[in-house]
């Protein structure tokens, strides 16, 4: 064996993305394949934050001030209080979980064969992070007064 093929073997401490053999004699190493991002995820920790906050914005906030007007401290039977916690922690939990998913994304690598498309797709996921950062912290900015 050549001494780059020796080197590039599993296990021997050879560069990801070189010629790698499958160890028999005789057979030609085969290039590692990068895997393709599933659009699903992608757009999930792109928008998934911001959907999230929309959200949180339409029923925490529109049933928080209507029962400010009404002076009522109940919703359907529900504390305020109560409502407002849950209405606030499930999309905060969405948005924790597009930002996990938009970092476990990052952290391929590579996340697409290099080129546009691979360019294109960690461009959105850089969006992705600071969308989710900023959902979360309207979402917990908005639910400090509670």
């Amino acid at each position: 064996m050549s001494e780059q093929t020796e080197s590039a073997t599993p296990g021997s401490g050879g560069r990801p993305g070189e010629a790698r053999t499958s160890g028999r004699p005789g057979e030609p190493g085969k290039p590692g394949k990068a895997r393709r991002t599933r659009p699903g995820p992608l757009w999930f920790a792109v928008l998934g934050g911001v959907i999230a906050w929309s959200l949180h914005i339409v029923f925490a906030w529109s049933v928080v001030e209507l029962t400010c007007v009404d002076g009522g401290g109940l919703i359907g039977g529900i504390p305020v209080v109560v409502f407002a916690a849950v209405a606030t922690g499930l999309p905060a939990v969405v948005v924790a979980a597009a930002l996990v998913v938009d970092l476990l994304l990052w952290r391929r690598d590579p996340p697409e064969p290099p080129g546009r498309k691979s360019d294109r797709v960690r461009f959105m996921l850089q969006i992705g992070f600071w969308l989710n950062v900023f959902s979360v912290l309207m979402i917990l900015m908005g639910a400090s007064p509670w």
